[in-house]
Formats: structure tokens, sequence, C-alpha cells
């Protein structure tokens, strides 16, 4: 039998071909082949890098044949980073199959990233290219994937609660998600949590063939310059040892790179839509349409080099094609009008950054120097909710009257102390204080307005002031609560009221647990403001305003603490401690600021501020005999129109007259 004389060379070119071992799938060319979006407004589409051009590096690191072992992502949110983390994981589980660990914060974040992200991406990628690669769920097997473990040949993804031990022990991994590594906190026992999860890894460290991706919104900056200290934003740490890469966009004009950044955002607050970024070289105003375009035709540049810096990229919402400058101006301007939160909210949420808190407070005598001519015991135009704080001592009672703002700006009212026994409820400083907060305080406009809210701190004298605050309206019992995270004003609990040791058969008071932490960290951020006493054009939403009758005394105690952090036995440590002896005054404005926000100061919406300014404030009435009416008046008229008659037509007049309705208030 003859054979062809090509016949050999193509069935051995054609055996060659299909056992020649085939090069690893780069990460950034996997995903817009597999998976499928889904959530969003391109739900049920696959992965474009169009979209989210940014990321494209990102996976690069990622991708198994890349040499780094970490990758740090500083980000903002919804800015995609966290679904490319989870399709990571689903790419290995088909390119490089090995054990993964997906370590979130908390039994509802874990419970969360599985139901609404990982499970739902691993079901559209198997429908939408037909393969089967992880098992699924079976009840009563050990073989099948389960809640919180999705296994196929060659390993399984391990989804971790970061707060406990046990999801971060007993496992061998070789790669390894942290997400939202910045809200990870110390274990029961002492143990970091970060410390644990790298544990996981032991076995690949001599070969350095792991790879960890650690993500997150940062939380606080430590104020350390090297964001060594204590306390200081994990992910923010790690992203200072990176090599920082920032992406960059060129100015349409000059064809300058930069990088978006606040400072350089000049935001129209009347028209935020109109908002624009300039550029740093010749000042040319960066549309939106301009932004979507330099953002795609953007790159990575990184700002530091050396053989030990890893991967490490910033991804902000001047980034993010799924926000717009006008989105970014509107944010800002929602988050400064919730004064200290909102401030440490737009920082890490849309700028990417970490956040400071101002815990210092000014020098009182600065304070004292701002003083302002408004009279005491008045409240001034623009101060809409009327409340006060009292702190009860042995021998008298502390007590400020505030009035708030709609943008959270402040005016002290009054600062009283009243001298006398307080183990009475019925008698001493008690009495005192009931009858000075019963009168009725003039405003602006000459109308008597009453307290709204009167909080009593219930910290000391306790039964008395149960019993002081159950006899009386608008009067709330209240118990400062340290530690972060406390709402500045929580659900009421009903407390009996005792007296001589037998409890009352009809009657409890309501006590009103107070966040102290963040309600500080506000006010002394506020204090930081400056406005139009230092030269600005106007106050920034927040400020706090003083009347001249303020002694030093006063000021003295409102700046009596400062924010402390130490280490205790290993473990952060974060309190308010006190500068001075007396901190009454501080403690009266901390309870005036949670009356104002049990009245609705963050709550209420612009339709419900102006009409409780409409009830509070008088329309304005022009003054016929001010220098602009007079103005007015004195510009040429135009001529009557005459119809065809040549008679002038009457102006048409009102059928009834304005009525001043205010006038009439009693």
């Amino acid at each position: 039998m003859t054979i062809h004389p090509g016949a050999l060379r193509l069935a051995a070119s054609v055996l060659s071909s299909a056992i020649r071992p085939q090069p690893p799938v780069p990460f950034d060319r996997w995903l817009p082949q597999n998976i499928v979006l889904v959530d969003g407004p391109r739900k049920g589409e696959f992965w474009s890098a169009e979209d989210a051009p940014y990321l494209v590096e990102i996976a690069q690191c990622l991708s198994q044949e890349h040499p780094c072992n970490l990758v740090s992502v500083r980000k903002a949110q919804q800015t995609g980073v966290t679904i490319l983390a989870l399709a990571w994981m689903i790419y290995i589980a088909e390119n490089c199959p090995d054990n993964a660990l997906y370590g979130v914060p908390g039994i509802d974040a874990l419970q969360d990233i599985n139901s609404g992200k990982l499970q739902p991406l691993i079901d559209e990628w198997q429908r939408k290219t037909g393969k089967q690669i992880i098992f699924p769920t079976t009840s009563r097997s050990g073989v099948g994937s389960t809640t919180y473990e999705k296994k196929f040949p060659g390993g399984a993804i391990y989804l971790a609660n970061a707060n406990t031990v046990m999801d971060l022990s007993a496992k061998t991994t070789r790669y390894g998600v942290k997400d939202e590594v910045s809200k990870w906190q110390l274990l029961p026992n002492g143990a970091d949590p970060e410390n644990l999860f790298f544990g996981r890894f032991t076995a690949f460290r001599r070969q350095k063939s792991f790879k960890i991706l650690e993500l997150s919104t940062p939380e606080l900056d430590s104020g350390d310059a090297l964001g060594e200290g204590p306390g200081h934003c994990r992910l923010d740490r790690s992203f200072r040892r990176s090599d920082q890469r920032f992406w960059h966009v060129r100015c349409p004009e000059c064809d300058t790179e930069q990088v978006q950044v606040d400072a350089n955002l000049l935001i129209d607050r009347g028209h935020p839509h109109k908002t624009v970024m300039a550029c740093v070289k010749c000042g040319h105003h960066i549309s939106e349409m301009e932004r979507v375009q330099a953002v795609r035709a953007g790159r990575y540049i990184p700002s530091l080099t050396g053989p030990d810096r890893h991967p490490g990229f910033h991804v902000d919402a001047f980034m993010s094609l799924m926000m717009s400058y006008e989105a970014i101006a509107e944010d800002k301007i929602s988050y400064e009008a919730k004064g200290e939160a909102g401030a440490k909210d737009y920082h890490n949420l849309v700028l990417a950054l970490p956040y400071q808190m101002k815990g210092n407070a000014p020098d009182h005598q600065r304070l004292m120097e701002r003083r302002e001519n408004y009279p005491a015991g008045t409240i001034p135009s623009g101060g809409l909710i009327f409340v006060a704080g009292a702190d009860v001592q042995s021998y008298g009672i502390y007590c400020e009257g505030v009035v708030f703002g709609e943008d959270r700006q402040s005016w002290n009212v009054f600062a009283e102390f009243f001298e006398g026994p307080t183990d009475n409820p019925q008698t001493g400083a008690w009495v005192l204080l009931d009858e000075f907060c019963s009168q009725e305080f003039p405003d602006a406009f000459g109308v008597l307005r009453k307290i709204e809210a009167l909080a009593v701190d219930s910290g000391y004298r306790t039964n008395q002031v149960l019993e002081f605050c159950r006899r009386r309206p608008d009067t709330y019992a209240i118990k400062g609560q340290p530690g972060r995270g406390i709402p500045a004003i929580s659900a009421p609990a009903k407390k009996s009221v005792t007296k001589r040791g037998k409890r009352k058969r009809y009657g409890s008071a309501m006590s009103w647990n107070v966040g102290t932490w963040s309600l500080k960290a506000e006010l002394y951020g506020n204090l930081h403001k400056v406005g139009l006493r230092s030269g600005e054009a106007a106050d920034p939403p927040g400020y706090c305003h003083f009347h001249m009758d303020l002694g030093e005394e006063y000021f003295q105690q409102l700046t009596a603490e400062y924010f402390h952090q130490k280490l205790v036995k290993g473990k952060l440590h974060e309190e308010w401690a006190l500068r001075r002896e007396h901190n009454h005054f501080l403690d009266c404005r901390i309870y005036s600021m949670a009356m104002a926000e049990h009245l609705g100061l963050s709550r209420l919406t612009k339709s419900q501020w102006a009409a409780l300014r409409a009830k509070r404030e008088p329309e304005t009435v022009a003054d016929l005999l001010s220098a602009d009416s007079q103005a007015v008046m004195a510009r040429p008229q135009a001529p009557a129109s005459v119809d065809d008659s040549g008679e002038a037509k009457e102006t048409k007049q009102p059928e009834k007259a304005r009525v001043n309705r205010w006038a009439k208030r009693k």
C-alpha cells in the first residue's frame, strides 16, 4: 500500500497539537466570554471592559501566570471590583483548580454575598456557557456543594466569616479574597483575623505560589504619616505599601495626563448638572462627556517603584462610568449637610480615601473670638428646631438651649446653671429648671416659641430624672452610650420609677439611649469650620453660632474633651478623654443634638423643611420705602396699551387684597 508522503507529517502535526499543553488563559480575556452580570443596568449581558476599563489591569494581575502574590484595591462604592473578585473565584475553579478562601466581615455579609452575588454568577455562567464545573448543591451528601462551600474537581471555594475563629481555621488554601477588609475587627480572643487568614496559605509561602486579593472601601485615617498607627484603615495601610497605581486621564484641551481629584471639582451648587473638572495645567473645564471618553482612554501609572512593592490600585467614583460629575456633586452636597459623619462617608464611599476624624476640639479662645451680635435668649432667623439638653449634678443642673437650621447650622440660645440640691425632683434645682424651660422665647420675628424637646441625663440621679420626665411632655430621660456604631438616639425602653425603695403602682418613664461617640465627632468637626466671621463667603453647613453673652467658662467646658486612641492588651481602645475637669456644657450640647435628631434633623425631606419654614417664619413682605423699591419705582414706566378706539386699557385689579396672616398669629 502506498502512503501519501504528507500523511505522516499531517498526522504528527495533529497529534502534537492535541497533546501540546495549552497556555493558561489570562483572566482579563476569560472574563468577557464567561461572566454574565446579574444586577445593574447591564443585567443578563456578558461583562465588558468598555464599562469598566480600569478593571482590566487588575484582572491581569489576578491571572494565573502573573507573578505577584498580593493585589490591593482601595475602592469607592459601586465600582465593579466585588464582581471582579467573585468572578476570579469562578476563573480559579475552571483554569487553575485549587482551594480558595473568600472572607467577609460578618454572617449577614456572608449570606448576602452568596445569595445575592456568587451563586447567581455561578448559575448564569453555567447556563450561558454550558459548563458544569462546580458541583450542584445536594442534600445529605458530602460530594455536592453547600451554601458556604462551592466544590469542583481539584478544590473548593470556601466562604468565611472573618469575625469568627473557626471559619479562618483548619483550611489549606492557595487563593484568597479579603472583601471589605477595612471592616474586619479583632476576634474575641484578641487574635487578628488577617493573621489567621494568611495562616491558611502557609503551605505555599516558600514557593510563593499563592495569590491574595484584598479590596475595601477605606475607613479611618489615624493621622500617622506611614499609616501604621493603631486604628488606621487596614486596606489603606496595605495600599501605602504597594506601588500605588492611580488612573490617569488626558485633558482634551492640552493633553496633560492627570488624576481626577476632589480639589479640582468645580461644583455649581444650584445646578449640579453643570459641575465640571478643572485641568491641573490649562484650567480647561472638563465636561461629563469629555470625562467618559478620557476615562475609557485612561491608564494606570504607579506612583512608587521597588522590588518589595506589590500592585495596588486606587478606584474612586471619578473613574466609574456608573457615576457622573453631577451625581458626585449631589452626593457631596448631601453628605456635607450631615456633618462629620457625612464628610466621612463622602471620603470613604466616593473618594475612596480614609477619613481622619477631627477629634481634637479647637482652642476655646478662638471660639470666643467668633461670637456674634445676636441677643441671648432669642432664636435667630433660620432656626427651625428648638431643643435643649440638661446635665444633672448633685449641686445643680446645667442646661443649654440650641436651635438648628435645615443645613445643620446651630445657634446657642441660652446656657444656664441652676444651683440647688437635686435629690428631690420637686424641689431645689429641679423647680428652677422647670420654670425656666417652661417659658417662651422670642424669635427674630417676634413670635414666642417653646422648647420642643428637652433631654435630661439620667446617668447620675436616675430615679429623680425619670420622675421629673414622667410628669412633663416633651421631656426625655436619656442615657449616654459610648463606642462606635451606636446611633444618635435609639428606641426607648420603659423604666419603672421607684421611690424609697418601692416600685410605683402606676406610671413609668421611657429611657432613651444616646450614642455620644458620633455626636461628639460631628460637633468637634463643626467647631473647626470657618464662616463669615473668619472672612469666608458664607457660613458652611453645620456651622456653630454663639452670642456675646457666653463667657469663657462655657467655651472651656464645650472643648473639654479630645479623641484618644491607645493599645490595651493588644487591642485598640478608643475613647473621648477629659482635658479639663468640667465638661457639662459639652454634654448638654450632645443631648441637644440627640433631641434634634429625634425631631428629624437628618430625616426631614426638602418639602418637609419647606413646610416647617413656612410655619416658623413669615413670608417676606416687600418694603416700599427701601432703597431697592425706590429704585424700581424711579424707572421709566412703559406706556399703557391703547386699543383701536384710542382708550387706554385699565389694569385689572386683584379681586382681594393679600392678608398678612402672620401679623394675626398669636
